[in-house]
């Protein structure tokens, strides 16, 4: 077998087999206007695009083991519970509810959905999610009182495709509606908003793209995908339109229809807020 064959095959084996269990922890260090800088980090977990299919019980069990370890003061899911279109593919609901509840004994957990959970999976989601003592965050707001002494509000951004106009969500994540006496963070599936458009929060988290999943070494995506340039779908920090606006994307830990991972592994996503003293 010629090298070039043995290189392809190793390329295939790793996208396959390589990245699609590989779970990182990465540590995030944000700095958050108004807070002093030299407080004690805030710890919040992220978690996004779990796409849990049936069989992944042990796969969602790790993950939760790994946030939980993490000692977080609240955890933020990021939507796109459903490993697909498939019904049948997907693990239910309830079950992929319980095995996300042991997260509420440690801390608040806040959610959003994303574009696999809507409509009728929408309400599947909320039933579930809420029995189990979740936050639904979306078209609402948090108070977020962490153990260092400072304060942050939690804003859920509704999911909207990027060919879909904001409407009323425009006026909740404009300058006049943001908090005068502390940051504004906002939990959103997709970051394209926030991308294109000057719509205010300090910190935005989000999922969605899953870091490009074909990506170069260092997890720089091969290439973009419709409207979505490949720096766009790029795990990690990222500068909005509004001056000083941070967009921190998670690559997520799942796949929905191209499970495929090559330089981008599943993560989970440890946010250390701490303090910029800016106002």
């Amino acid at each position: 077998m010629s090298a070039a064959l043995v290189s392809a095959a190793g390329c295939v084996l790793y996208a396959l087999l390589g990245d699609q269990r590989d779970l990182r922890v990465e540590e995030v260090a944000v700095a958050l206007p108004g807070w002093p800088a030299a407080v004690a980090p805030a710890r919040v977990v992220l978690l996004a695009d779990l796409h849990a299919a049936r069989g992944d019980g042990d796969w969602v069990d790790e993950q939760v083991r790994t946030a939980i370890a993490l000692q977080p003061e609240a955890v933020i899911l990021l939507g796109d519970y459903h490993k697909g279109a498939d019904a049948a593919l997907n693990m239910p609901m309830d079950e992929l509810a319980r095995r996300l509840a042991p997260l509420r004994q440690q801390c608040p957990v806040y959610y959003v959905r994303g574009n696999h959970d809507r409509l009728k999976r929408a309400i599947e989601v909320n039933r579930h999610f809420k029995a189990q003592g979740f936050t639904a965050i979306e078209s609402a707001d948090a108070q977020l009182n962490f153990a260092n002494g400072c304060r942050a509000l939690l804003r859920g951004f509704s999911y909207r495709h990027e060919l879909e106009p904001v409407g009323s969500q425009r006026k909740r994540f404009s300058a006049k509606a943001l908090p005068a006496d502390q940051p504004l963070l906002v939990a959103s599936h997709t970051p394209w908003h926030f991308m294109n458009q000057p719509l205010h929060g300090a910190l935005v988290v989000c999922g969605h793209t899953h870091g490009g999943m074909i990506c170069y070494p260092g997890g720089h995506p091969v290439s973009g995908v419709d409207s979505w340039t490949g720096s766009m779908l790029r795990g990690g920090m990222h500068r909005g339109k509004v001056p000083g606006q941070q967009i921190y994307v998670s690559r997520g830990t799942g796949s929905s229809s191209f499970p495929v991972r090559i330089f981008c592994p599943p993560e989970i996503t440890l946010l250390l807020l701490g303090g910029a003293d800016k106002k």
